[in-house]
């Protein structure tokens, strides 16, 4: 089975309508039929609350609906190990981006994953990733 990993740009989208909320929709749909496995790192849990908080500045009744819906799915999260935490670090390092979102790259590269982004800045550094799918 495919496995993907979404960044948070991607997770968020499930929660709103904006553009490419039906694309990253689609994989949430795709998971819950069983044809692709999603993996996040445990730090999405942070990053989404984040997100809906300050950029979406969803009332308290959605938000809480949302996180409920969430955390109700079946996903695998990965707690980060020290390896993986070094080579995410070293990755920021490298590619001059947040150690958060090397975190996504790491994991994706650690599970031979396809990482998925809908951040067009981060699109621009990573392209350079064979395994890398765009909203």
């Amino acid at each position: 089975m495919k496995k993907v990993v979404l960044d948070t740009s991607v997770v968020v989208k499930w929660f709103s309508k904006e553009k490419g909320s039906r694309e990253a929709k689609e994989y949430l749909r795709q998971f819950q039929q069983g044809k692709i496995d999603i993996f996040l790192p445990e730090l999405v849990k942070y990053e989404l609350a984040n997100a809906l908080l300050k950029g979406k500045n969803l009332s308290l009744p959605v938000a809480r609906q949302a996180i409920s819906l969430f955390y109700a799915l079946p996903i695998n999260f990965v707690a980060e190990e020290a390896s993986m935490a070094k080579s995410s670090y070293k990755l920021a390092k490298e590619l001059k981006i947040t150690y958060y979102d090397a975190c996504f790259l790491t994991l994706a590269g650690k599970l031979k994953a396809v990482l998925v982004t809908a951040n067009p800045r981060h699109q621009r550094k990573i392209g350079g990733i064979t395994k890398l799918e765009q909203l």
